[in-house]
C-alpha cells in the first residue's frame, strides 16, 4: 500500500517553486513513494519486520556531508498549508526531546533519553528498542546516523551517548554490533555533535562537559580538550585521532589554571571527499595558554587527520563556568567571551566555500582549498547562548542565519534573558557577497507582554520554505525569497500520544525541524539552562511530533 500522498494531485508536484529549486516531475517520483509500504497497526508494536533495504529519506544532523541543512521533499510554498499531524510520540519519563531522526520510507530511528527507537513512518508502532548499558547515558544531540547496507555490512544505526560511547546497532533488529568508548579522559568527554560517513570510515567529533563540570569538581581548570575519531564503521576500530591541543601540562596558576585545554568540537564535522578533507569547527579555549585551534574551522586531511590548515575567528577567547563568578582564579585573565563554533561549518554548492557562524553573531564565508577568509558578516552582538547557536541553512543562493543573543549565569543557573542591545531575528544573507538580502524578527505574546521569538535551534531548508522551531514551542515555516511567513505550528502542548500515554511539548532547539520527504517531524521539549516555561521558553516536553501532507 503506498502512502496517502500518492493522492496528492501531480500538478503540486510539476509546478516549480519561484527559488530556483525545481519539485520533483513524475518522471523524477522520489523513492519513498513508489515504496509499497505494508500497512501496520497504529501504535504498540508492530506486526512487520523492519525492512533495511527501504529507500533513505533523510539522516545525519546537518542532513548530507556538505551540512546544508537543505534536504529534499515535496512539500514546498504551494502545499505546505496542508500539513497535517498524524501522530505524537511521547517515550513516558522523559523531560526532553534530543537528537535528529534518522528516517526511510518505513521506519523512523528517534532517541529519548538512554533509549533508542525504531518506528514505522506512517503508523507509530514500534519494531524495536535499545537502552544503553549501565556504563552509558543518555543520548545526546548528536543526530542518529542510518548508513544503508554494504557488501560487507548490513544496514547500521550509529549513536553516541553523554559518557563517549559510540553505538553500532543493527538498522532490522536493534541488536549491538559494537560500541566503542571513544574519551581520553574519563567522565569529562562526550559526543554531542553529529558523526558522519564515508568509505567505511565514522568520523565522531568529540566535545567536552569540564567547561561547566569545573565548576563542582576540585583541582584546576582544566585538562580536557577537543578531538576528531575516526574510527572503522564496520568494527568500531579507532583508525585515527585529531587533538585539538596538547596534554594539559602548562601550570598557569598553580593549582587553578592548568591548559592548554578547550577547543572543543561541539557540532558535525563537513566532508569533502574531492579534496580528501573533512571540516570541523571548534570552542573556545578553557584556560591560557591560549591555541590557535580555538574557535576555528580547520581542515583536517581524511585519511589521517594531519592539518591542512586552520582559519581562527578570533584569538582571546578563553573561558569556563568559572568565569561567571567574580575573582575565580579558574578563570582566565582576562576573561574571554564563549563564542565559540557551536553550528556546523557548511560546504557550499560551488564546492569551494565554507560558511559557518558563531555565538559571536558572525557569519563568515572562507575558502575551502587555504583557509582563507572571503568575507565576514555581523548579525547579531552574541551571547554565551548564541548568537548563531545550533546551526545555519543554505540554499543556491542565500544562507539562512537564526540569532538570538540570549544568555544566562552559567554558574548560578539565574533566569535566562537577552542581552542588553539583543537583535535576535532570521537573516537571510547573499552567499557569494554576503550582503542582507531580508530579515524577520518574529514575535509572539506572552502574559500580555509582546516578546521576540527566539531561533536557537538548526534552520532547515526544502525548495523554497525555511523551517524554523523557536524557544517558546512554535515551528513556523518561511519562504525563502522574503521571509513570509507561510505556517506554524505550536508544539508545546499537552496531549496524549498515538500509544495512549501522556505527552506535552515545550521549547524547540538542538535540531529544529526535521523535514522528511512528504512530512516533518519535530522534536518539543528542552529543560537544558533554565528551561523553564516563561516568557522565551516553553521548557520541558517529551514530544515527537510526526506530520504529513494531508491530502
Amino acid at each position: 500500500m503506498r502512502t496517502l500522498l500518492l493522492l496528492i494531485p501531480l500538478v503540486s508536484l510539476l509546478m516549480a517553486c519561484s527559488d530556483g529549486h525545481d519539485q520533483p516531475t513524475a518522471a523524477q517520483e522520489p523513492a519513498f513513494l513508489a515504496y509499497d509500504n505494508p500497512p501496520d497497526v497504529r501504535g504498540g508494536d508492530c506486526e512487520h519486520a523492519v525492512d533495511t533495504h527501504a529507500p533513505l529519506i533523510v539522516s545525519g544532523f546537518a542532513f548530507n556531508h556538505d551540512n546544508t541543512r537543505n534536504v529534499d521533499s515535496i512539500i514546498d510554498s504551494t502545499n505546505v498549508h496542508r500539513l497535517a499531524l498524524n501522530y505524537r510520540f511521547a517515550p513516558a519519563n522523559a523531560n526532553e526531546k534530543r537528537g535528529a531522526p534518522a528516517v526511510t520510507a518505513q521506519a523512523i530511528y528517534a532517541t529519548s533519553g538512554k533509549t533508542l527507537y525504531a518506528l514505522n513512518r506512517l503508523s507509530g508502532c514500534q519494531y524495536w528498542s535499545y537502552t544503553t548499558p549501565e556504563q552509558g547515558a543518555s543520548f545526546r544531540s548528536a543526530s542518529i546516523l542510518l548508513v544503508p547496507a554494504t557488501d560487507d555490512g548490513p544496514a547500521t544505526v550509529y549513536a553516541a551517548d553523554f559518557n563517549g560511547y559510540v553505538y553500532a546497532l543493527h538498522a532490522g533488529s536493534g541488536e549491538l554490533l559494537w560500541q566503542r568508548n571513544v574519551t581520553t579522559v574519563p567522565f569529562y568527554h562526550f559526543v554531542t555533535g553529529g558523526m558522519q560517513y564515508h568509505a567505511g570510515k565514522l568520523f565522531v567529533p568529540v566535545s567536552s562537559k569540564e567547561v561547566l563540570a569545573t565548576l563542582f569538581v576540585p583541582g584546576p581548570c582544566c585538562r580536557s580538550h577537543g578531538m576528531l575519531v575516526a574510527l572503522d564503521a564496520r568494527s568500531g576500530e579507532s583508525l585515527w585521532e585529531y587533538h585539538t591541543t596538547g596534554e594539559a601540562t602548562v601550570s598557569v596558576v598553580p593549582d587553578q589554571r592548568i591548559g592548554p585545554n578547550g577547543a572543543t568540537v561541539w557540532s558535525t564535522p563537513a566532508l569533502d571527499p574531492e579534496r580528501n578533507a573533512i571540516y570541523i569547527g571548534t570552542g573556545q579555549n578553557y584556560t591560557e595558554p591560549l591555541t590557535d585551534t580555538s574557535d576555528a574551522i580547520i581542515s583536517l586531511d581524511m585519511d589521517s587527520g594531519a592539518v591542512n590548515w586552520i582559519f581562527q575567528a578570533r584569538g582571546d577567547d578563553a573561558w569556563n563556568g568559572n568565569c561567571s563568578n567574580p575573582d575565580s582564579l579558574k578563570c582566565a585573565d582576562p576573561a574571554g567571551y564563549d563564542f565559540d563554533f557551536g553550528a556546523p561549518p557548511i560546504l557550499v554548492d560551488d564546492g569551494a566555500t565554507l560558511i559557518a557562524g558563531d555565538k559571536g553573531g558572525v557569519v563568515y564565508s572562507i575558502a575551502a582549498a587555504n583557509g582563507e577568509l572571503n568575507w565576514s558578516t555581523r548579525v547579531s552582538i552574541g551571547s554565551t547562548l548564541g548568537g548563531i547557536h545550533w546551526g545555519m541553512a543554505v540554499d543556491e543562493r542565500r544562507g539562512y542565519v537564526a540569532a538570538t543573543d540570549f544568555s544566562i549565569d552559567k554558574a548560578s543557573g539565574g533566569i535566562a534573558d537577552l542581552i542588553e542591545g539583543a537583535r535576535p531575528g532570521i537573516y537571510a544573507l547573499n552567499l557569494a557577497t554576503g550582503a542582507l538580502e531580508w530579515e524577520i524578527h518574529p514575535s509572539h505574546v506572552f502574559e500580555g507582554l509582546t516578546s521576540p521569538s527566539l531561533y536557537s535551534a538548526a534552520l532547515t531548508v526544502s525548495n523554497d520554505l525555511l523551517f524554523a522551531g523557536s524557544l517558546d514551542g512554535v515551528a513556523r515555516a518561511f519562504h525563502t525569497a522574503d521571509g513570509a511567513e507561510l505556517w506554524s505550528l505550536d508544539t508545546a502542548v499537552e496531549f496524549i500520544d498515538i500509544n495512549g500515554v501522556p505527552g506535552n511539548g515545550g521549547t524547540i532547539d538542538s535540531v529544529g525541524v526535521v523535514v522528511a520527504g512528504d512530512g516533518l517531524l519535530i522534536n518539543s521539549g528542552y529543560s537544558t539552562f533554565q528551561g523553564v516555561d516563561g516568557r522565551y521558553q516553553r521548557g520541558p516536553g517529551n514530544a515527537l511530533y510526526v506530520l504529513t501532507l494531508a491530502p
